[in-house]
């Protein structure tokens, strides 16, 4: 079997699990439309690589125009491939986090990290708790549950959710061995996003089912969509 097949088998294994958490999704997405119907406000963070999952949800083709990634370049890859692992090894960047955003009491937020070990993520999720933010986790229990906290109150992320889903990626993330030292093809990006697209799209047709307004931008490569993704914008975007 080559690798392509490989790679193929191991996504298809991992997102056949995630079927099994059908219900948690829907129960989590009902938290988020009950929050959106109340007037709060939906946040996604996560470090290093998770960013990407957290950026997979705004302000694209299909997303719904009201929920906000907290992402700073620093958190991402952009600058220098450490920089974002040792930001997420620090708790104190919790201060930078919660300084910028205004994530109130009853908002919601999703929060994605494959191992759930990290003291930024840990500590920052930890403040909201005790801000009464519902917080909703996406991690790989594999992963988190063969590895120690790195946060002084040995609490993994999985441990801070009202709700938490499994991205059902295996321990190092990597999933196809090559040879002893060269293990490819990871599934936590592909397993995150569809776990994160689930949940904004169950929230999305309980509004419309309750008649509530539901945002969703078109593709600016799409005929005619500029003007209505421009109007998206102004209102919910540039204007917070």
């Amino acid at each position: 079997m080559d690798f392509t097949e490989k790679y193929y088998q191991s996504v298809l294994s991992c997102l056949e699990k995630i079927d099994s958490q059908k219900e948690t999704i829907k129960q989590a997405a009902n938290l988020m439309s009950d929050a959106q119907k109340n007037g709060h406000t939906l946040y996604a963070i996560g470090t290093g690589h998770s960013h990407m999952i957290a950026e997979e949800v705004y302000a694209r083709a299909g997303g719904f125009a009201k929920i906000y990634p907290i992402i700073e370049v620093e958190m991402t890859l952009i600058t220098d491939p450490m920089k974002s692992t040792y930001i997420e090894r620090e708790s104190s960047y919790a201060n930078v986090i919660e300084s910028l955003y205004p994530v109130k009491e009853n908002d919601v937020l999703i929060a994605v990290s494959n191992s759930g070990r990290n003291p930024f993520i840990i500590e920052y999720v930890q403040r909201m708790r005790s801000k009464g933010v519902k917080i909703v986790v996406i991690t790989s229990m594999t992963h988190t549950s063969q590895v120690d906290s790195r946060h002084e109150s040995g609490l993994k992320l999985f441990e801070l959710g009202d709700f938490v889903l499994d991205n059902t990626a295996p321990y190092n993330d990597a999933s196809i061995e090559i040879t002893e030292d060269k293990v490819m093809g990871p599934v936590s990006t592909i397993t995150g996003t569809f776990i994160i697209q689930n949940l904004v799209g169950e929230m999305v047709t309980n509004l419309v089912s309750d008649g509530v307004d539901a945002p969703v931008f078109k593709s600016s490569n799409a005929d005619h969509a500029d003007e209505y993704n421009k109007q998206l914008f102004n209102k919910y975007i540039y204007k917070r």
